[in-house]
Order: C-alpha cells, then structure tokens, then sequence
C-alpha cells in the first residue's frame, strides 16, 4: 500500500503535466492570433508589422478571440487589424478555420471546458481535496487521471490545428519569397502593365475581352525588350507566360474558324490561400 507522501509525488507530477497542457494550449493560441497580422510598407521605410495584442490575455479571454477569429462558424467576418481607410501598401495575412456549426460549437464546449478545468486546478483544486488524508489522495489522483483522458481528444486536435496553420503560414511565406508575389505587386506598376491596362479599357468590342495575340504584338512593338525584362525581372518565360500564369489576368476560350483564341481582361481579384477544413 502507497503512503501518503507516495500519493502526493505522484499527484504533484500529475499537477505538473496538466499545468504543461494549459500552458502549451494557451502559448500556441497566442501564435495562432499574432498569425493574423498586416504588414504594410510606406515610402521606402522598413516594413510595420501590426499583430493582434495578445501579451496579457489569459486562457480565457484567448480563447474567445479565438473563436471569433481564428476558428469561425460560416462567413463571420474577419477582424481587421488596421483601418481599411489606411493609404499603404499593405499585406494581411490570415489564419482561420472555417468550421460547420456543429464542429464550432463543440470546439466552443471543449475550449471553455478546458479554462474551466484549468480555473479549478489553480483555484479550488485545494478545497476540494484534502492531501493530508490518504483517501482524499487517492480521489485526486482518480480526478487528475480521468482529466487527462478528458482533454487528450481535445488536445490532439488542437495539435492538428496548429499543425495546419503552419503550414498555411509556410504556403504564404513561400509566397512572399516568391517571383508570383513580385509579379502581383511590382508588376502593376510598370509601363508595360499600364499599356495592357489601356489597351484593354479602351476596347469596346467583345464586352471588354482583348485577344492575347493583338496584346502580345501591340506590346512587342513598344516594349521590345518586354520578354527579357519579363523573364528577368519576373521569372516568367515571356509575356504571353505571365498573362497565362500570373493571376493578374482573366482568361477566355473564344472557337474561330481556325480553331480558337485566347481573350484577356484584367483580374482585380485578391491573391488570397484557403485550407478547407472538414
């Protein structure tokens, strides 16, 4: 038969683990939060990063940020860090998980759950059991035991979570890192962009769509060195390559007599990543 000393150590290093649990939870909703960020660049000074204050929040108030902002029921909408009024050029990234609402309200139960278990462990955990009786050891350790294999679901998916979001993060840093990100927001503003822009708003025919070959041969004529610019500034094989595969252009299949032809307008869309989450 254990002592009481025994049953104490051992509840001290269950203690221990769920104060390890609480812990990692709310560290890792605090990354998750500070992932939902807006860079914006102003003149040629360094980069301003704007991220959500999260320094002081406790678990609770964590997670119901959390809920509002990272884990989202439907087509809620999305917080924005600064004024959509800012005149910058600005990025915002964003983590969420778009969940069915059966799934939102049960992370909801789990998550508030969780604080609430935690909440007893560190303020009533005491009164509730008596450590200096050896029976009262025993219920705590039962209780500590039972805990754990109540949050161990809960914790597993969360780790799938965060796993997810980073590499969500990891799919918009390559982006950033890469000559597509250039092209989206370099690109505009050169002449060569600009001169598509006209040729295509002044086009009256065809409800605004413009043939890829006049464009490609209207381009060539003004900017004879637009191919090697574009495949040595942008990465892209020619022209006709980066309005096939940048994104900054809309596409349309038109059949001919001869066949068929490609048709082009501008794309005013957003660049933006979503992982679909079940």
């Amino acid at each position: 038969m254990q002592n009481i000393e025994e049953l104490r150590d051992k509840i001290f290093l269950l203690l221990g683990k769920h104060l390890i649990h609480f812990q990692t939870v709310e560290m890792r909703l605090k990354s998750l939060l500070k992932l939902n960020r807006t860079i914006t660049f102003e003149n040629e000074s360094s980069p301003l990063v704007i991220e959500p204050s999260v320094k002081n929040q406790t678990l609770g108030g964590l997670t119901t940020k959390a809920l509002n902002s990272i884990f989202v029921s439907g087509t809620e909408e999305e917080n924005k860090v600064i004024d959509e009024t800012t005149n910058t050029l600005r990025i915002d990234m964003n983590i969420s998980f778009n969940l069915c609402e059966h799934r939102h309200q049960e992370l909801n139960f789990q998550l508030q759950e969780f604080v609430a278990d935690r909440n007893f462990l560190a303020h009533q955990f005491q009164e509730k059991f008596n450590l200096s009786k050896l029976d009262e050891c025993q219920q705590a350790i039962n209780y500590l035991l039972e805990l754990e294999k109540k949050h161990k679901p809960f914790l597993d998916q969360f780790e799938q979570y965060c796993v997810s979001a980073q590499e969500g993060v990891d799919t918009q840093i390559s982006y950033l890192k890469s000559n597509l990100f250039k092209t989206h927001f370099i690109f505009p503003a050169e002449e060569i962009y600009k001169e598509i822009q006209i040729l295509i708003d002044d086009n009256n025919k065809n409800g605004g769509w413009i043939s890829l070959t006049t464009i490609g041969i209207l381009i060539s004529k003004k900017f004879p060195d637009a191919n090697k610019k574009i495949k040595t500034e942008y990465g892209f094989k020619n022209l006709n390559d980066l309005i096939l595969n940048s994104g900054l252009f809309l596409l349309k299949i038109e059949p001919t007599s001869k066949g068929e032809k490609i048709l082009i307008q501008l794309n005013y869309g957003e660049a933006t990543f979503k992982r679909i989450e079940n």
